[in-house]
């Protein structure tokens, strides 16, 4: 993705493309919801005209608003930015005294 946003012209490469995993599952709500209720609209409205064509068009509208609604790397899908924990094999690397060259085999 980054070699993707390193092709673009300077003034596009100043915008964000993070969405956090909680703005992730908020995005595709929107668009379900969005996608589900133009349908619905276009079924009843191409239904009572006897208009296929209208049918499409309004669920064709609602595609259209549904992306210009998620595409965009809005700030409320960043809210939840992601806390990493810790390496805990880089930490015990850190605290670890080095083994001394004196233990060895041991006599009885």
């Amino acid at each position: 993705m980054d070699g993707i946003i390193q092709m673009l012209p300077a003034p596009l490469r100043r915008f964000s493309t993070y969405i956090d995993f909680v703005g992730q599952a908020k995005a595709e709500r929107i668009f379900q919801v969005v996608i589900v209720i133009a349908s619905v609209i276009g079924f009843i409205v191409g239904y009572l005209l006897q208009q296929l064509w209208l049918t499409f068009a309004i669920l064709g509208g609602g595609f259209v608003v549904a992306n210009l609604i998620i595409l965009p790397c809005w700030p409320y899908f960043r809210r939840d930015p992601i806390h990493w924990q810790p390496n805990p094999a880089e930490e015990k690397k850190a605290t670890a005294p080095a083994p001394s060259k004196k233990e060895g085999k041991k006599h009885k």
